[in-house]
């Protein structure tokens, strides 16, 4: 960290103003409760000597976790020039500039030497995060009879939340400038939809009695939608998705169509997890799986790894066929 990021970290003032700490802490407890969980599970099951039920054929699966997606991809929700939706495109627009002008002035966020709306200036675009996700999905797995192997279809859905902070100068008088006064924090956040769908192979390693290990391995499809894109500025929420179409922005925008951001995006996946199959042919798994794909955000659709840390619950004793 150099000097000017210090200064503003130091009160609150700079990017780094949003700490990750807590995201992180509640991050560990979840997978320590599970783990927990699937243990104590484990080791009651084995003292009974209910551990030698295996999966055969077709079994119908539901998983719930956790995802950490890339922060590669967050910026594009930070409003920068470069971006689909910028924040030039309401901050210096007739409609928009003047509330947001009168807004800071009247809350003494701006000096004097500011003096429209078109003399905003931005320091600072900050690098933003995605905040880790819960994830919830369903699929089948097959597991051959006479063998270790099967194959999967797994469908996962999440909504991820990006945030970040953009930074305005305040423009006030050098001679009582100080860190605090500095600058205009102004937390911007995106919000949006993934679908995850899962093809592969997998194998079963026998560890002991009841207990394996599981690797797969295949390919990823998924699928992107932004909901929104917005900036916190004086306490006033503005949303700068490009609602316009390439027009100058309006205040109203019940004559626009709203075109959705975002697309369909892919990759490949591997998995480890270890996991033991109940007597009622129930088998319970926990794993973590790394992706390694693109999504299709505009200008950011570099492969990037993914992290997914899910408990997954396989149902072996079901028929569709069932009266």
């Amino acid at each position: 960290m150099n000097d000017k990021e210090r200064d503003r970290s130091s009160d609150g003032a700079g990017p780094v103003a949003v700490s990750k700490k807590k995201s992180c802490t509640r991050f560990r407890g979840i997978i320590l409760l599970v783990l927990f969980v699937f243990f104590v599970s484990h080791i009651t099951l084995y003292a009974q000597g209910r551990g030698e039920a295996r999966l055969r054929g077709l079994s119908l699966t539901v998983d719930a976790g956790i995802l950490k997606a890339s922060n590669q991809q967050a910026n594009f929700y930070n409003g920068n020039p470069n971006n689909a939706n910028t924040l030039e495109r309401i901050l210096y627009s007739e409609s928009y500039g003047h509330r947001i002008f009168n807004d800071l002035t009247e809350q003494d966020l701006i000096g004097s030497a500011i003096g429209t709306y078109e003399q905003i200036n931005v320091a600072e675009y900050g690098d933003m995060y995605y905040k880790i996700a819960f994830k919830l999905g369903m699929g089948f797995r097959y597991d051959f009879v006479l063998s270790n192997w099967g194959w999967m279809a797994r469908f996962d859905y999440a909504k991820l939340n990006a945030q970040g902070m953009v930074l305005l100068n305040s423009g006030k008088n050098l001679s009582y400038l100080t860190n605090q006064n500095a600058y205009v924090n102004c937390p911007v956040r995106g919000v949006e939809e993934r679908i995850y769908i899962d093809l592969g192979i997998l194998r079963k390693f026998k560890l002991s009695n009841g207990l394996d290990m599981e690797l797969s391995l295949g390919g990823n499809f998924n699928n992107t939608k932004v909901e929104k894109s917005e900036i916190k500025i004086a306490g006033a929420t503005y949303s700068i998705l490009d609602v316009w179409q390439g027009q100058s922005p309006s205040s109203y925008i019940g004559t626009y169509e709203y075109v959705n951001q975002g697309g369909i995006g892919f990759g490949g996946y591997a998995s480890l997890a270890i996991g033991f199959t109940l007597p009622n042919l129930t088998a319970m798994t926990l794993g973590y799986t790394f992706y390694y794909n693109k999504v299709n955000l505009e200008g950011y659709t570099a492969y990037a790894p993914h992290h997914a840390i899910s408990l997954n619950v396989a149902l072996n004793n079901f028929s569709f066929f069932d009266d």
